[in-house]
């Protein structure tokens, strides 16, 4: 069966991403999220007690949509330069442009630290854990070799996930970033080799 209307809270999550992207955290009400999403207060409350509420939710569906899609690089068949890559645009590009294309990118950007930081830090131990399954088998068919590095899997997933993490700037666009990253994974990845 075709499913024609989302449920309401889908419609409270869509028209708040909408809403914090165009007017920024703190100008959006929860009236204006009723609104958008043609609910009545009444109905909004009955789904969240809060916009904060609302926000970590929202957060929370885009980490673990992030981390589906970085498994999802990391399982294909490709060569393990060209999955940590895809696997690290998986995690990281939305949110950086969601914070990059919103005038109130910095405000949602604080927010973000403010209401979910826990959450941040679960889906970097979550990320941290796939890479280090993906350098573990990279390692066991012979595509890495991790003893002469004497570096353990963990270990060079940790160092590989803040590398990356140091390749983000304001001032970059996606496409340099992009580039930024299928570089250092050549790299990093002929390193171990």
């Amino acid at each position: 069966m075709i499913r024609t209307a989302t449920t309401s809270r889908e419609r409270i999550l869509d028209a708040a991403f909408k809403l914090f992207g165009r007017y920024g955290f703190k100008r959006t009400s929860m009236e204006d999220i009723a609104s958008e999403a043609a609910l009545s207060r009444g109905a909004l409350y009955l789904q969240f007690r809060n916009k904060e509420d609302i926000f970590r939710e929202l957060a929370t569906n885009l980490h673990e949509e992030a981390l589906s899609q970085a498994q999802a690089a990391l399982d294909t068949g490709d060569p393990l330069s060209e999955r940590l890559r895809a696997a690290v645009e998986a995690k990281t590009l939305r949110m950086i442009e969601i914070g990059r294309y919103s005038p109130h990118g910095s405000e949602l950007t604080d927010e973000k630290n403010r209401l979910c930081g826990d959450l941040a830090l679960d889906s970097e131990r979550s990320f941290q854990r796939m890479l280090t399954r993906a350098f573990k088998r990279a390692h066991e068919l012979g595509d890495i070799d991790l003893g002469t590095s004497g570096l353990r899997p963990p270990e060079t997933a940790e160092l590989f996930a803040r590398a990356v993490d140091g390749l983000k700037s304001a001032a970059l666009s996606t496409d340099a970033y992009r580039k930024r990253v299928a570089s250092f994974a050549k790299l990093f990845v002929a390193g171990l080799r």
